[in-house]
């Protein structure tokens, strides 16, 4: 029972940052008001800090939990970046103020080609971690990886007793 209410409470916890991240211009804007501190005294007036630092957690995450899983470093590496680079187009400070884009012709549909791309890698990203604390860390063994062909992936299957991983003799094809 405790864990449950664990898990729940990382998924809330998960869902505020995310919350956080969806607009992080008014998060910025917010958390300025709310300290007291001016656009002249800031040391940052910049949203984009929080959608950096949400994207460097979001990738250090991922890449614990897949050295957890005994993935190779270099495997762990590429899929957090992966990872990170749809956590940077999550978070990006970027409203959907349709008023303000259909003025400009020109960028309308990169605009609206990346609030889509928001939408949907933040939906995303939202379901690895609640998979992640319902279904245990397997979800980071089957995460679609786009750099195979920058490595030779641990082909091996994982000892149940022991935690080793055992080598698979298979080729894998070109």
């Amino acid at each position: 029972m405790i864990e449950i209410i664990f898990r729940l409470l990382n998924i809330l916890l998960w869902y505020f940052f995310f919350a956080l991240g969806a607009s992080p211009e008014d998060t910025f804007n917010f958390l300025r008001v709310i300290s007291g501190v001016t656009v002249w005294k800031a040391m940052v007036n910049s949203p984009w800090i929080i959608t950096f630092m949400l994207t460097t957690y979001y990738m250090y995450f991922i890449y614990c939990r897949c050295k957890e899983l005994s993935l190779s470093r270099l495997e762990s590496v590429m899929k957090a970046v992966q990872i990170g680079l749809m956590a940077f187009v999550a978070f990006l400070p970027l409203r959907p103020d349709f008023d303000l884009y259909k003025n400009i012709p020109q960028y309308r549909n990169i605009i609206y080609t990346l609030l889509s791309m928001k939408v949907f890698f933040w939906l995303f990203l939202l379901t690895i971690v609640v998979f992640y604390y319902l279904n245990g860390n397997s979800i980071f063994k089957r995460l679609p990886d786009l750099f195979v062909d920058f490595y030779r992936r641990n082909r091996g299957s994982i000892d149940e007793k022991t935690g080793e991983v055992r080598e698979d003799r298979t080729e894998t094809m070109k």
